[in-house]
């Protein structure tokens, strides 16, 4: 029979839940290592929806590296995805026998972690692979740099439920070039705007986190069906943003007739409001925009002069898109207005909504920019709208420096809060590649992929079209692009999971599923990144 993904998924619950019973006791009765509060919170107080206690505050310089740490994986996040059946799930899993205590080694407890959730056949194929970060302020991160030696090598079978003999075989670090971390900043002088519903804007507490907790930066959100919750429902929303580090402000519509695309634009006045003297910028993002992290935003943007007029964003990648909808700052890579002239919108937001020839949000900005100044959009090389449908490996293995990311939780899926902490760990190494032996390219945070013909035979300088509706309307972004190649010329292993250690280091898991018919076990190739 094919190995079960499902069968044993409650089993290695189990496993999970005695793991951190047993690792509690020994904290709490062999002198573990004491852990770090929560930063101090740095949320506004809700306008027109619930009274929160705490008064904003300005974010401390020195609170940066703090919080970014603390904030990580916000342990009071957990509510959020609790629910009614919690209890009757526990009860379930307790009536289950237990493996014995030594089922798992500890450092195989990461993948055990990981397998639920990512479903894992209860065999896999693994490979655990060091890297040893040689950081350089010289490096040239846009070259694929070549290791001769093989990246895929001392494979095991594991069985998570019962791997306690499992030996991993020992093997070299792997040194490589990469940028230094970017150096902790802050950015108080960017104000962020989107708008959105309740549902949606608690879903997305983990990825904002990733980006602008403990920053400085504000975020200002437009709960859009704010008139249907309650003062307690939107005090918990501001409290966990709260808790998350994030320096939020929660408002409801100013006018209930406005659609989510009006509110898009009319959060601005919002904004205004709360950026002062230090503001230079003013962001209206979709909900979905993603920051691997701001310091390269912050940077580009610093190319710009802000006191003039400046509408500043990008367009679609698909020129198919911008011959429907116009030359405009599409709204997934953000419109970005210098602090002037998002003053003179913000004057005439109400009559620029009430005059507009378009109910969409972009549509308004833009008509808004044109009517009211003589500003023209300047395209930010590296922001990306994303219009991609599916499987966008090919954006993904090109090499890219991307600002942003945008679409990852509709058009396509992938873990970008997850594939962004090699950002976290070594800046603009995000993305960055490696070819190793004759046959492999190694995209730091998103996928190891293996060539059957050797990499010789691939063009890693032009992008792979791998999503829906390729064609000659990308040429003009980030064409031309490389045919997709089959499935049997290419085997790819896709980053699933990735956390840092109490140490520091970064560890990365990136999964190939098996094919379950064949009776094929799910690969898993662990990367350990070494801090020190």
């Amino acid at each position: 029979m094919p190995p079960s993904k499902v069968s044993r998924v409650l089993v290695l619950t189990s496993v999970v839940l005695l793991f951190l019973v047993t690792y509690t006791t020994l904290y709490l009765y062999h002198s573990a290592p004491p852990s770090y509060r929560i930063a101090d919170s740095q949320v506004a107080p809700i306008q027109d929806a619930a009274p929160i206690d705490d008064e904003p505050q300005e974010p401390q310089a020195a609170h940066v590296a703090s919080v970014a740490e603390t904030t990580q994986q916000p342990t009071s996040l957990v509510e959020l995805d609790s629910s009614a059946d919690a209890g009757d799930n526990l009860q379930e899993e307790q009536q289950l026998p237990l493996p014995g205590p030594k089922a798992c080694g500890e450092d195989l407890e990461f993948l055990l972690r990981a397998s639920i959730d990512l479903e894992l056949t209860e065999r896999v194929r693994y490979t655990r692979r060091y890297i040893q970060p040689h950081f350089s302020g010289t490096v040239d991160r846009d070259d694929v740099m070549n290791i001769t030696e093989p990246l895929i090598q001392g494979d095991i079978e594991v069985d998570l439920y019962d791997c306690e003999e499992a030996l991993i075989p020992p093997t070299d670090p792997i040194k490589l070039h990469v940028p230094h971390p970017h150096p902790a900043a802050t950015f108080t002088h960017l104000v962020f705007g989107i708008a959105t519903d309740f549902h949606r804007l608690n879903d997305s507490i983990r990825p904002f986190s990733h980006w602008i907790s403990g920053t400085g930066a504000k975020l200002v959100a437009v709960v859009t069906d704010a008139k249907g919750k309650s003062p307690s429902e939107m005090g918990e929303l501001q409290h966990n943003y709260n808790i998350a580090g994030i320096n939020a402000t929660l408002v409801v519509p100013i006018n209930d007739s406005f659609t989510t695309s009006e509110n898009h634009f009319s959060v601005l006045v919002n904004m205004l409001e709360y950026g002062n003297s230090d503001t230079e910028w003013y962001g209206l993002l979709d909900d979905d925009t993603f920051f691997p992290s701001l310091k390269p935003l912050s940077d580009s943007l610093a190319t710009l002069d802000h006191s003039v007029d400046a509408y500043v964003g990008a367009l679609s990648e698909d020129f198919a898109a911008v011959r429907t909808f116009g030359f405009m700052a599409f709204g997934g890579a953000g419109a970005f207005l210098s602090a002037p002239l998002a003053k003179k919108l913000g004057d005439q937001a109400l009559q620029c909504i009430d005059g507009a020839t378009s109910r969409e949000g972009d549509i308004i900005i833009r008509d808004c920019v044109y009517t009211n100044s003589k500003a023209k959009l300047t395209i930010l090389p590296g922001l990306y709208q994303q219009d991609m449908n599916n499987d966008v490996s090919g954006f993904f293995e090109a090499g890219l420096r991307p600002l942003n990311l945008h679409h990852w939780k509709s058009w396509y899926r992938e873990p970008v809060e997850k594939m962004a902490k090699a950002a976290t760990f070594c800046g603009d190494c995000f993305l960055q590649r490696w070819r190793f032996g004759t046959d492999t390219v190694f995209s730091n945070g998103f996928s190891i992929a293996t060539y059957r013909d050797g990499v010789a035979s691939v063009d890693l300088q032009s992008m792979e079209g791998t999503w829906e509706k390729t064609g000659r309307d990308f040429d003009f972004s980030i064409g031309p692009l490389r045919d997709r190649l089959p499935a049997d010329k290419k085997k790819s292993y896709k980053l699933r999971d990735a956390e840092f250690a109490d140490n520091g280091d970064l560890k990365q898991l990136y999964v190939r599923v098996g094919n379950s018919s064949a009776g094929e076990l799910d690969q898993v190739i662990e990367l350990i990144w070494q801090k020190h």
